[in-house]
């Protein structure tokens, strides 16, 4: 494009030109007492805030690979002479000061990032807290609730033995445990500590996140003193009020819905949100955020108030809800963004919703660096980042239809798009429902919000209303709670994919066919289909198993183990006890092994009953031929066998805790007991490491004082090719010819 200007006097039309070449950087030429500028857009339209807010990214990663990987902080120094030579080349080569004084503070970001990530992680690992041993607390609960487990508290500023310790503790409470306590009580008690690590099975504990560094178990009776904590007395009064006028389902997920604490929904339930692709609506985030402010900016309207008033009253009372709701990371992001479009709008500015995004994220990083590692956080940020950057290219070709219906269905793809690669990381499956229940139910749910907040709002100032409005109030909410449950949103469910390098291809792809990245029509089409090529041929190399071969693939977590074996023949899952369906499914869809030919339960009878709860779908269930026969069982045939043939391999039961699986002259043993009966094979997977048995190698799920165990480096990974048995871990490289 060219633009040229001559009119008037010419210094001032030279002073515009050169204006214009600053902004868009392009070149210009005079002729003629003429200013010709050349105007061609950037290939990428840069934010400042959205660089800094990678760099802080990139700082955060690198500190996180130092910690795991064992390597010297002193090495971070490298980022000095690095930045110097680029800085100085740019001043070379450039005649603005602009790039190099970019390149300064982003390394400044990335450095910091890295040292605050190291530091949390390190201090994370290491505490005065001897693991097994009993201390005498005092300490002041932060937050209380109820698992499967049984109730439990959370609790802060520890004094252990007469010593103030860093971190919080994890507390289980017995039947009877006490004097009464709630968030801000003052606590004392005997308790028998654990320590959290930072990376358990090869990944990053969740604790970490919160700086919960402690699990105990309390030795005696629980003294109380009435303590005050302004959130937590707001946050157990509306549960309260609400499970003391509604039945318990409906009040668990009217809870959930306002405060984000999903504690006490009930697990079928929370799971149907999930399946459906909407249990996002739990997450305090735009959508409650937004609309609380809405609420208050409305009313400063219509009120008049002075701008600064109304600035402070729209600011102050979001983060007072979200600090309610506990300072979630994605209400506290939906509460950063809003008030950057307030201070911006007060000032006369242009508010630009990704560089709210990204002020957001930098400020929670910097506070809390591990935020990133949170799968919250990471939906709550791919969800905006998704609509700002897609929604205007979804709807740009449906200009012609109704604006609301094309607005719902581009915001609802577009955050799908943007969370899609976390939901694959995390979870290892995609909602077929989602598109339409996010068109549909999510919008009804923002209204039922509404009715609900300002139900609850009224019966908290009015507390004999109560009885008689939340019920009313609540109809709606029992209605869609109903349709969700009874609708079978399982059967939607699309699974059977992995992360991994899906990850960075699939961004790098959503961001060449966004408006970000100024390509015309044709290199857009060729972006989206280059990028949708190369992760089909990454799905394709994961998936891939030579004619013959075998993968073997041992995962532990704190209550059992799994072993996966993967061939062309079919897969074969062989279960200790301890299982649990989500870390199954997620371990399956990791490995691309939802198509299971059969399961073998190793442990006793309470191990084959619960398998019902895997929800694994399988051609047969495997078990010690002892064990009493449940047949049918969830309509699944339950074969009882000492030896059987299944994907190629033959399988021989030593016990009802040990199976061999023979693979044609290579013999793995799996043990889920603290006895072998089997005298010798070429490798065992055991689960204690006191087995009396002749092996060339030896893995282990939660042995600890040996070599190779999934606790201390996180899947191990063997493969089978010929008569050869070797490892494709890093930690573990070493083969076996048989």
């Amino acid at each position: 494009m060219i633009l040229h200007c001559g009119a008037g006097n010419f210094k001032i039309c030279k002073k515009a030109a050169k204006d214009i070449s600053t902004l868009f950087g392009k070149y210009i030429y005079k002729k003629r007492r003429i200013c010709y500028i050349f105007v061609m857009k950037r290939l990428v339209n840069l934010r400042f805030p959205v660089l800094l807010a990678c760099a802080m990214i990139a700082g955060i990663a690198v500190g996180y690979l130092f910690v795991f990987y064992h390597i010297n902080m002193f090495w971070l120094i490298a980022v000095v002479p690095i930045t110097a030579v680029i800085f100085i080349l740019l001043l070379l080569f450039t005649k603005k000061i602009t790039a190099p004084v970019i390149v300064v503070i982003a390394s400044a970001l990335i450095a910091a990032g890295a040292v605050n990530c190291y530091f949390r992680l390190y201090n994370f690992g290491n505490s005065e807290i001897i693991d097994g041993q009993i201390y005498s607390v005092t300490a002041t609960v932060c937050d209380k609730g109820e698992s499967e487990y049984g109730e439990y508290i959370i609790v802060k500023n520890i004094v252990a033995d007469g010593k103030k310790t860093d971190g919080k503790a994890y507390a289980y409470l017995n039947d009877i445990y006490g004097d009464f306590c709630d968030v801000g009580y003052k606590v004392s008690f005997s308790a028998k500590f654990s320590r959290n690590d930072p990376f358990p099975y090869g990944k990053l504990n969740h604790n970490a996140q919160d700086n919960i560094k402690f699990r105990c178990t309390l030795t005696s009776k629980i003294s109380a003193k009435r303590g005050f904590s302004l959130f937590g007395s707001v946050r157990s009064h509306i549960r309260e009020t609400l499970f003391n006028n509604l039945d318990k389902d409906t009040s668990a997920v009217a809870y959930a819905l306002l405060t984000g604490n999903t504690q006490d929904v009930e697990s079928g339930v929370l799971t149907t949100f999930r399946n459906g692709g909407i249990a996002h609506v739990f997450a305090v985030s735009g959508l409650h955020i937004g609309i609380v402010f809405g609420i208050i900016s409305f009313i400063c309207k219509k009120a008049k108030a002075n701008k600064y008033l109304a600035a402070a009253l729209c600011i102050l009372p979001i983060f007072f809800y979200a600090g309610v709701c506990g300072f979630t990371l994605s209400s506290v992001r939906a509460a950063i963004m809003c008030t950057v479009a307030v201070i911006a709008r007060l000032f006369h500015k242009k508010s630009d919703s990704l560089n709210s995004l990204a002020i957001a994220v930098i400020i929670i990083l910097f506070i809390s660096p591990l935020s990133l590692f949170s799968v919250g956080f990471q939906l709550s940020v791919c969800a905006v980042g998704g609509i700002l950057i897609l929604s205007k290219r979804i709807v740009s070709p449906f200009k012609k239809l109704p604006k609301k219906l094309t607005s719902a269905v581009g915001i609802s793809l577009s955050a799908q798009a943007g969370t899609l690669p976390v939901m694959l990381a995390n979870f290892g499956y995609l909602s077929g429902a989602g598109l339409i229940l996010n068109i549909v139910i999510v919008p009804l749910l923002s209204v039922i919000f509404v009715i609900t907040f300002l139900g609850v709002l009224f019966c908290a100032l009015i507390s004999a209303a109560a009885p008689y409005v939340l019920p009313v109030a609540a109809l709606s909410l029992k209605a869609v709670l109903s349709f969700l449950v009874g609708a079978g949103f399982e059967k939607a469910i699309i699974s059977g994919f992995g992360a991994g390098a899906f990850l960075p291809i699939y961004f790098l792809g959503l961001f060449l066919v966004s408006d970000k990245f100024n390509l015309k029509r044709l290199h857009r089409i060729i972006a989206g289909v280059t990028s949708a090529a190369v992760l089909l041929v990454y799905v394709l190399c994961r998936t891939y198993l030579p004619a013959n071969g075998y993968k073997i693939v041992a995962s532990g977590n704190y209550y059992g183990g799994e072993v996966l074996i993967k061939s062309n023949k079919g897969n074969v899952l062989i279960v200790t006890e301890g299982v649990t369906s989500n870390y199954t499914l997620t371990f399956l869809n990791e490995y691309y092994a939802t198509d299971i030919s059969a399961v073998i339960i190793l442990g006793g009878e309470d191990c084959v009953l619960s398998y019902g709860n895997l929800g694994i779908k399988c051609d047969g269930v495997y078990v010690f031929y002892q064990h009493l026969n449940l047949q049918p069982y969830k309509n699944v045939e339950v074969k009882y066998e000492s030896e059987f043939s299944v994907g190629g391999v033959n399988f021989t039961f030593g016990d009802g805790y040990s199976v061999l699986a023979d693979f044609g002259g290579i013999d793995i043993a799996v043990c889920a007991g603290s006895y072998c009966p089997f005298e010798s094979c070429d490798l065992l997977i055991a689960n204690d490491g006191n087995i009396n048995c002749q092996s060339k190698f030896n893995a282990y799920f939660n042995a600890r004082g040996y070599k190779y165990n999934t606790y201390d480096y996180g899947d191990l990974t063997f493969k089978i090719s010929g008569r050869a048995l070797y490892s494709t871990d890093g930690y573990a490289k070493r083969a076996y010819v048989k």
